[in-house]
């Protein structure tokens, strides 16, 4: 019992922590990027870049100063396979952004989810009850009432492409946080040690070109001020810990429950707007904010397991063996005898709401 109720507890602070930060560095992102109220840094592509590159040095040098452990390293084709998916993940937003309305683009996120669950159900054999399919329905309606300003979903074939892209990457990226820590025993702090160097130095490589493909100006031509570089290092500090949350909440949650519960920064960014930047709330965006608040709290019933063989989100017995099926798949069939899985508990009500909401991409992209 002692066990079950600390794993709640630091369930509930990963999640708790993944949400705060990610908030954060999107109001700093704003101000960073806004051109009117901000700094104009219009470089998205290269400040993940310098994100991934702090979140490196900031591991270097906490190992250097703790004598910790050597890291485990991941074995390269799997750090390959993470480094492509996670940075076309990246470009593919950005570009997705740029190229397509924000309606679009914000259809095309909320198919992550149901992309997601394709996947876990085909690949990792998950089994998901009615009312965790109800659930997610309900959140995926909510935020489409919060964030889809029109219905119109017209766009170039490339346009359309981009934001299939975005939609395969983006959830194959958070699959891989979970599938990748539990095959090779890593911990979040682990796997982001592995990953964060190699994508920062090759997002930087293609950044600048994508960002002058994107705003029509190279990153070098940029006014630096004092005050422009301190609102940097602030986003760069707080991707660290967005970063670290997101890979713990990845490596503790399914991609489902993340995305699921995950829409709560749409929420607290809009409120946050609203009682701090003076941003208009709607009563449509009030009455999608409740019904994805509602949605959250049924997946969160709906996946609680229940004891005496009882069913919830998955069936107990699917529930018992999903960890162990999860890295099956992804382990060599002579290996799978053996497994033994060790968990690692370690829009536009105004067009300034809207760019609040264009500024999210960074927080899930970092």
């Amino acid at each position: 019992m002692a066990v079950t109720s600390s794993k709640h507890v630091l369930d509930g602070f990963a999640w708790a922590s993944n949400v705060l930060t990610s908030v954060c560095i999107i109001f700093i992102n704003k101000v960073l990027m806004a051109k009117n109220t901000g700094y104009g840094f219009q470089y998205a592509t290269t400040l993940c870049a310098l994100h991934y590159l702090a979140c490196s040095l900031s591991i270097w040098v906490t190992q250097h100063i703790t004598g910790g452990k050597p890291i485990a390293r991941l074995p390269f084709k799997d750090l390959a396979v993470f480094i492509v998916t996670a940075n076309l993940s990246i470009v593919s937003l950005n570009l997705s952004l740029m190229i397509n309305s924000v309606s679009f683009y914000q259809i095309a996120k909320l198919l992550i989810i149901p992309f997601v669950c394709l996947v876990e159900k085909f690949w990792l054999k998950r089994t998901f009850s009615t009312s965790v399919i109800t659930s997610v329905v309900i959140v995926i309606v909510g935020v489409a009432i919060v964030t889809v300003t029109d219905l119109s979903v017209q766009g170039s074939v490339f346009g359309v492409s981009i934001a299939a892209l975005s939609v395969g990457t983006s959830g194959m990226q958070q699959i891989f946080c979970r599938t990748m820590q539990q095959q090779h025993r890593l911990s979040a702090h682990e796997l982001l040690a592995n990953t964060a160097p190699v994508q920062g130095w090759t997002l930087l490589a293609i950044g600048p070109f994508l960002d002058r493909y994107v705003s029509g100006t190279w990153v070098s031509n940029y006014e630096w001020s004092g005050v422009a570089m301190t609102v940097l290092f602030l986003s760069c500090a707080c991707a660290i810990f967005v970063n670290l949350s997101q890979f713990a909440c990845l490596g503790r949650f399914s991609a489902v429950s993340f995305q699921v519960l995950g829409h709560m920064k749409t929420v607290c960014v809009l409120l946050g707007g609203w009682a701090f930047l003076g941003d208009h709330i709607t009563s449509k965006q009030l009455m999608g904010m409740a019904l994805a608040v509602a949605g959250m709290v049924l997946y969160g019933f709906a996946t609680l397991p229940k004891p005496r063989g009882g069913e919830s989100g998955m069936t107990v017995k699917a529930k018992q063996s999903l960890d162990e099926g999860e890295v099956a798949h992804l382990l060599p069939s002579d290996a799978r005898a053996d497994l033994k899985v060790t968990h690692s508990y370690p829009v536009h009500a105004s067009a300034h709401s809207g760019s609040i909401l264009k500024q999210s991409k960074l927080a899930e992209a970092v």
